[in-house]
């Protein structure tokens, strides 16, 4: 028996340890048979070793001697081993030369998803399912490039072909439910999640998140319990989304922890793309390159804060370039056209796409997205730029590697605040928000259902926001200011949940107006019908806040501990209206009562109001443009 026999025959028979060596040494002596090199490498591949197997099989000119078996098993090992430019050459050799092959435009179509190219994905994976219906691996990667795409519906029935080979899909459709507006369901789906993967600390932040939705307090607040205990432990593998930890009441080092883990991990599967020296790109007579990336421009409160913000940098100094990360086609040409460059990125793939920013020798590029809904931190980790700065997007510790510093303001983040994350913290004067002129609603009480003769109190934000003390601090103002009414949006799975704090603090229901969202249009209509903005504590309110202002209606607020709790009290500062900013909730609750008691109070801080919007030049497109400006020019030593 020669030494391949005796390695194959211990292989068949399970002796994994003793096949290895007899592999290695049968390669010496037949180092071209190809052959005995997909074997050794299944046996590496058994053995959880697809490192060592793709080293074995990635030789030169492989792509051309090998078949489609072995270019399969190449493929699967470089995918494992996030080795995913090559991985991608041998998936699509394997399907010029097996049209057919169902596996291979899996291969495919999975790793354009991992890659960032998730909307051209759905093609191959297509191919995949209708060649071979039961590849359930197939189906999921399907719902990936579905979900991206946010065709939710569409993706579900994808999660669900591949559910009948792997339950735990039913975490991706609560996602999808979830997203289309569906909480109820999703939270249902999220329980069943849990259960099915109780250690996973993500599914728990997913659930805790999903029950703040619905205003399902009690439940969330154990959901945050257990998901605290699980960070405690380091981790579980699979940590939480930042976004949602940002939201949640996670002690600050536990969150840390876990973005720091999170960011790393994504950190460490890309290769750095080599951007141009920052001195090569900044020759004599050329503008500096500012780069904006961006998921939001399009129908988004973000989208509406910048509509004429590009459009405002100085161009005789500056040059302005825009990457969208969601289709074009859902963004208004106002701000297309203020970029000289706009790119549609939403079809490259993250290497492409940080190829084609270092390309264009962006000297500065800002991150609007962070880890929100639609961000791609693959790019910016790939360090297509000199100099990369977050802003806006995710206002809070991104523990990113990637970027050089966080576009802040000295209220949203003060100088001798806490700060437990690595995040440089750069600190724009005045605000951080930018801000485009908005449309003055009507003032129309009849036509919303509000009494003529009294105070309406408002909250226009989203429920994940809203908690228990928040909702007891209201019933307290309405029980002591007894002729004023509460207008709160509020969708209409929350109701329940709400509805059960309120009436177990005694607040009166006769006063209290649940409404749903609607357009921009009628919400300035809805704010102009009202007299006062109730924000919240945890989560505060940003584009929400700077549209009712539009609408002369005051921003009522605490001065929490971390950024997120502080963007209602960095506006109001910002605006010298600092007796809108409460110190605790007594003083919050005391401070509404006096207003609603006293509509010439109230009146006289609307008008005051509106002259300091007007005076501080918060509507002014520029004056954000400028403070970036300066923060370029400091960091470019111009």
């Amino acid at each position: 028996m020669n030494e391949a026999d005796r390695a194959r025959g211990l292989h068949a028979t399970g002796q994994f340890e003793a096949a290895a060596p007899a592999y290695r040494k049968a390669l010496d002596a037949s180092p071209n048979d190809l052959s005995l090199r997909r074997d050794f490498a299944v046996l590496l591949m058994q053995s959880g070793n697809e490192a060592e197997a793709a080293l074995l099989l990635d030789q030169e000119g492989l792509l051309d001697r090998a078949d489609v078996e072995l270019l399969t098993i190449l493929a699967l090992c470089l995918r494992a081993t996030a080795q995913h430019q090559r991985a991608l050459e041998a998936s699509r050799e394997i399907t010029a030369r097996d049209p057919r092959n169902a596996v291979g435009w899996l291969l495919l179509g999975s790793l354009m998803v991992a890659t960032g190219a998730t909307t051209a994905a759905e093609v191959p994976l297509r191919r995949a399912v209708a060649l071979e219906p039961g590849l359930g691996e197939a189906w999921h990667y399907l719902g990936e490039s579905l979900q991206a795409q946010r065709r939710w519906d569409e993706a579900i029935q994808a999660y669900r072909h591949a559910s009948a080979q792997q339950p735990t899909e039913i975490l991706n459709i609560a996602l999808c439910h979830a997203m289309a507006g569906r909480t109820e369901v999703a939270l249902r789906d999220l329980e069943t999640a849990h259960r099915m993967m109780p250690a996973r600390a993500d599914v728990l932040a997913q659930l805790a998140h999903c029950q703040a939705m619905l205003c399902l307090h009690d439940a969330e607040a154990s959901s945050v319990r257990s998901l605290g205990r699980l960070l405690a432990g380091g981790g579980t593998g699979i940590e939480p989304e930042p976004f949602l930890l940002s939201t949640l009441d996670v002690p600050t080092e536990l969150k840390a922890g876990s973005i720091q883990r999170y960011s790393h991990a994504i950190a460490g599967s890309v290769h750095v793309v080599q951007a141009r020296n920052r001195h090569e790109t900044l020759g004599a007579g050329r503008r500096i390159r500012i780069g904006y990336l961006s998921a939001d421009l399009g129908e988004h409160a973000i989208g509406t804060l910048v509509r004429d913000h590009f459009a405002a940098h100085d161009r005789a100094r500056f040059e302005v370039l825009g990457y969208s990360l969601a289709p074009s086609c859902d963004i208004e040409p106002d701000v297309v056209r203020g970029f000289d460059s706009f790119v549609d990125a939403s079809q490259l793939d993250d290497e492409a796409l940080a190829g084609h920013i270092a390309q264009a020798g962006i000297d500065v590029l800002i991150d609007m997205t962070g880890f929100t809904l639609g961000a791609r931190p693959a790019v910016l980790a790939r360090r297509p730029a000199p100099v990369q700065w977050g802003w806006l997007g995710f206002i809070h510790g991104q523990q990113a590697p990637w970027l050089d510093g966080l576009l802040l303001d000295s209220n949203i983040q003060p100088a001798g605040a806490e700060w437990p994350y690595d995040d440089k913290r750069i600190r724009l004067p005045g605000s951080l928000f930018p801000a485009s002129p908005v449309r003055r609603g009507m003032r129309d009480r009849a036509r919303f259902g509000l009494p003529d003769d009294a105070v309406v109190l408002a909250s226009f934000n989203n429920t994940y926001k809203l908690c228990p003390a928040l909702i007891h601090s209201w019933s307290r103002i309405l029980a002591q200011a007894g002729e004023a009414h509460l207008m709160v949006y509020l969708p209409p799975a929350a109701r329940a949940g709400f509805l059960q704090r309120w009436k177990s603090w005694g607040g009166p229901l006769e006063r209290l107006h649940l409404v749903d969202k609607v357009d921009i249009d009628e919400q300035a209509d809805r704010a102009a019908s009202c007299d006062l903005f109730l924000d919240a504590f945890r989560y505060q309110a940003g584009a929400t806040a700077i549209h009712a202002i539009g609408n002369d209606l005051p921003l009522l607020c605490l001065e929490g501990q971390e950024p997120l709790a502080r963007l209602g009290a960095s506006i109001n500062r910002f605006l010298g209206m600092d007796e809108l900013v409460c110190r605790d909730v007594d003083d919050y609750v005391d401070s509404a009562v006096r207003l609603a008691r006293s509509p010439a109070l109230l009146s006289a801080c609307r008008q005051r109001l509106h002259r300091q919007a007007m005076d501080r030049g918060l509507f002014d497109p520029r004056r954000v443009a400028a403070a970036i400006e300066a923060a370029v020019l400091q960091q470019l030593n111009h």
